[in-house]
Parts: structure tokens; sequence; C-alpha cells
């Protein structure tokens, strides 16, 4: 009532001015009360959603990056399986120690040559797995040595000549006869063993990358702690010896 009162004795002109405060002041709460806060909601919520495409998208590139990661560790699973077959089978060093001296010698029967002394070396330790070496002694003809040589570097097993020395039996009188005499050979062979524990099979997409650590680990584990070396061994005949 008082306030209509207040209107009626405004003039016109003043009518007109309070009407476009009053106006005024209504788009100012408009403003500041409803479209400030509207606005901030959906500038906060477009915000989030940009957040939440990124998330989606780093979310796809790691699921895609955990596919290339697990084709990539398959792979090398299957080469090391591949690589740790052509090891010396053996999950001590005596044994891949008599292993490797069967195989030498299978290797000297294949291609002629007498062997005359086998003796195994200390065993040493190449990071988690150990290598055993043998010290052998031959007796033949170049070609037979050539063809020992290429099959213990080239072979199934994954084997290598760490020291080669040869003596030849030249005498004058042999010369005189065309005949060369046979060739001493003296060699090291050595190789990394398997050890105990067989790898982590490749085809198995479960299996814990750290499977392959563990395997290794007790492959190393499974060495024992004594370092000597075996005793000399001898193959040969007394005969080839004395001369």
């Amino acid at each position: 009532m008082r306030l209509a009162q207040w209107w009626q004795r405004l003039s016109p002109r003043e009518q007109l001015l309070a009407g476009l405060a009053g106006v005024a002041l209504f788009l100012v709460v408009v403003r500041y009360g409803v479209v400030g806060p509207y606005l901030d909601y959906t500038s906060a919520l477009e915000e989030e959603m940009e957040q939440d495409w990124q998330r989606v998208f780093k979310m796809e590139r790691q699921s895609t990056r955990v596919q290339q990661v697990g084709e990539r560790l398959n792979l090398l699973r299957q080469q090391f399986n591949t690589t740790w077959l052509k090891l010396i089978p053996g999950a001590t060093p005596s044994v891949a120690a008599a292993n490797l001296q069967e195989r030498v010698r299978t290797l000297a029967s294949q291609n002629g040559l007498d062997l005359v002394t086998t003796q195994v070396m200390r065993d040493e330790a190449i990071g988690e797995f150990r290598k055993a070496t043998v010290q052998v002694t031959l007796r033949g003809d170049l070609p037979a040595a050539a063809n020992f040589l290429a099959g213990v570097e080239y072979g199934d097993w994954r084997l290598a000549v760490a020291t080669l020395e040869v003596r030849s039996a030249y005498t004058p009188r042999l010369a005189q006869t065309g005949n060369r005499g046979p060739l001493t050979i003296t060699l090291e062979v050595s190789g990394v063993m398997q050890g105990a524990e067989a790898p982590v099979v490749a085809d198995n997409p479960e299996a814990d990358p750290s499977e392959a650590d563990d395997a290794a680990a007790a492959t190393d584990d499974a060495s024992p702690t004594d370092e000597s070396a075996p005793e000399a061994e001898t193959s040969g005949t007394d005969g080839l010896q004395e001369e």
C-alpha cells in the first residue's frame, strides 16, 4: 500500500527513471545470479567431459600398447626357448661337462679323428648361467680336423672353440714317402649349460613376465657350490701317448 502511494506521488519522469532502474537491477540479478552460475556450471561440465575423453583415449592407447608389449614378450620368450634348447644339457656342471665330453667324442668319431685325451676344466659363471669347458687332444689329418671344427661351431649346440693348438708330426722320412703325417690338435671347447629349470612356455599369454627371471634364478641356485673341476680323464691308448 505504501509502495503504491509512493509510486503515485512520483512524477511521470521519475516513474520512468525508477522503472528503468528496476529493469537494470533485475537484469543485474539475472546475469550474476542465474546466467553466471549456469555458464560456470556448463564450463566445468565441458572441462570434465574433455578430461574424461582424454582418459578414454589414454586407456585405449595403453590397451593397444599392452597388446604390442605382450606380443613382443612372447616373441622374446620364443627366441629364448630356441636358444635355451641349444645350450649344453645338464642341471649341474659335472653333468653338463659329461654331456659335452660325449658330444666332442661323437664328433671326433664321426670325422675320423682319434681322441687322445680329454680334461674337464673349471666351470665359470656367466650371469645367471654357467659355462662348461672341456680340453681335448685329437689326432688326425687336416680335412678331418676342419670338419670337426665346423661341427663344433655350427652344430646343434651353441659351442665355441676357446683355444686351438695344432702340431704336425712331420719328419724327413715321411716327407720322402709323400706322407705329411697326422696332426695333433689340442683345443678347448666351451658352452653354456641349460641348468635345472626349463624356460617359461611362450604360448601361455597369462604367464607372469617375472617367471622367466625366477626360472633363471632357480637355475643359478641349482648349481653346486663346489667350484673344483673334476679330475682329468684320459681316453687315448698308451701307444698314441708315447709317440
